[in-house]
């Protein structure tokens, strides 16, 4: 292995610090050593990294390049120390989640504030991700639980509704189309509209209602999550199709949508290891968070 750990973690303190000097002290050792090493790596790598002008390091086209997969393999080793220490403390005392961003503050921080309540001692590792990512850190057993939007079909994956959803129009307060109690596709051909990229299921699924309806509508903005949506409609730039569970929470106006565009949030999880009992405590606990948000909602 010719760029070493250690190395790694050196160069990645004189990208982030810009100094020798500065370096040394976020690692706690002496000027020289970091110095020495920075000259060592260079040659071991056969690359210059750095241009030496005066008391700073200017990184290169290359060390640019390097620092972006460095900082990938410095966060995974970051991933590896929590685990090992959660596994230190108990093999049940570790539970990673990962969930759709439209689930993320609507249903499943109330249900992981609930689970936490109920065991306080537990760590939980949550992050958000694609749809497209989740099969893969199901499988690969980065994750113990995935909560997705829409249903994923895998044929190593459970995928298990526990919420149904529709998208629904939302626009600035006082717009014209307020006064409209429900809004077709065809209502919208016409105006500015701030929508989700055709790449991702949100997206495709607005497209091919405008398809079937034979609208087409005219984006401003290509949008990956809710929120990116409620602001711009917020600043009136346009409007947006988007899910009843984000539309809720914001000071916009809502109308349903003529048009019956639904979608069905379901548990992830491998057929081959069914879910921990920490998992399972959580999914409990997400069911009853999506049953009171359905029951606000209506």
């Amino acid at each position: 292995m010719r760029f070493k750990l250690r190395q790694m973690e050196v160069f990645r303190a004189v990208m982030l610090t810009g100094s020798i000097n500065a370096a040394a002290k976020m690692l706690f050792v002496t000027q020289p050593a970091v110095s020495k090493l920075v000259s060592h790596m260079e040659t071991t790598l056969g690359l210059r990294l750095f241009e030496r002008t005066k008391s700073r390091l200017v990184p290169t086209d290359e060390a640019h390049a390097l620092f972006r997969e460095v900082e990938q393999v410095y966060q995974a080793a970051l991933r590896v120390d929590e685990f090992a220490r959660a596994l230190a403390l108990g093999p049940t005392s570790l539970l990673r989640v990962s969930c759709s961003d439209v689930l993320a503050t609507s249903v499943v921080a109330p249900a992981i504030l609930a689970l936490k309540k109920q065991l306080p001692g537990l760590s939980i590792d949550w992050h958000t991700s694609l749809m497209r990512d989740m099969p893969q850190e199901v499988l690969s057993k980065t994750v113990d639980i995935a909560m997705s939007a829409f249903p994923i079909e895998h044929e190593h994956l459970e995928s298990v509704p526990f919420l149904r959803g529709r998208m629904v129009c939302v626009m600035p307060r006082r717009h014209q189309l307020s006064r409209k109690k429900a809004i077709s596709l065809a209502d919208l051909a016409d105006e500015r509209m701030i929508l989700y990229r055709r790449d991702i299921p949100s997206g495709t699924m607005i497209a091919r209602a405008c398809q079937q309806a034979n609208v087409e509508l005219t984006s401003v903005v290509d949008i990956t999550r809710a929120e990116q949506a409620l602001a711009l409609v917020n600043g009136g730039l346009g409007l947006a199709i988007i899910d009843e569970f984000s539309a809720a929470r914001a000071d916009v106006d809502v109308r349903p949508l003529v048009e019956e565009l639904e979608f069905v949030s379901t548990f992830v999880y491998s057929k081959f290891v069914p879910p921990s009992r920490n998992a399972s405590l959580l999914m409990d606990a997400t069911r009853k968070q999506a049953h009171i948000l359905k029951r606000q909602i209506t």
